[in-house]
């Protein structure tokens, strides 16, 4: 298959304020999107009572609870800030170092070997890009031939 630009989208190689442009555009139609939607959303809303348990909870008798009025901001920013604490800790205590080790390159032989497969197939795997694995009768590759994908 051949490379067509129109069909490939590549963000990053547009300029940055043009990109945030066109997020917001994206943002203000998402918007519209879900206020289109919301009368729907409503109806269930209602049919399912949280209209009911919203003004049992909230406007009792049209009055706002004050406990609720204070109480739940705060615990909505104290649970943001445990949360960045708990962040900010593991940044701090594992951030430090890749602790992950490279890993060892495996010869050819113990790729064959895991394989069960000959030296020749495991190097004609190692070199090709896209193939098609020919199995024995025992499902153990036998032989490897190049897959159209990779001439095109």
């Amino acid at each position: 298959m051949k490379y067509d630009s129109q069909l490939i989208s590549k963000p990053y190689a547009q300029p940055r304020l043009q990109r945030t442009a066109w997020g917001f555009v994206t943002l203000g139609f998402w918007a519209l999107y879900f206020y289109l939607w919301s009368p729907l959303a409503t109806l269930v809303l209602w049919l399912l009572g949280i209209r009911t348990a919203f003004f049992e909870l909230y406007t009792r008798q049209h009055q706002v609870e004050p406990f609720l009025l204070i109480s739940l901001p705060i615990i909505a920013v104290l649970c943001a800030l445990l949360l960045i604490g708990w962040a900010e800790y593991n940044r701090h205590r594992f951030g430090k170092s890749d602790r992950r080790g490279a890993q060892a390159n495996v010869s050819l032989e113990e790729v064959a070997a895991g394989l069960g497969a000959a030296p020749a197939v495991a190097a004609s795997l190692r070199d090709a890009k896209v193939t098609v694995l020919h199995m024995d009768d025992r499902a153990q590759p036998s032989a490897m031939t190049p897959s159209a994908l990779a001439m095109a």
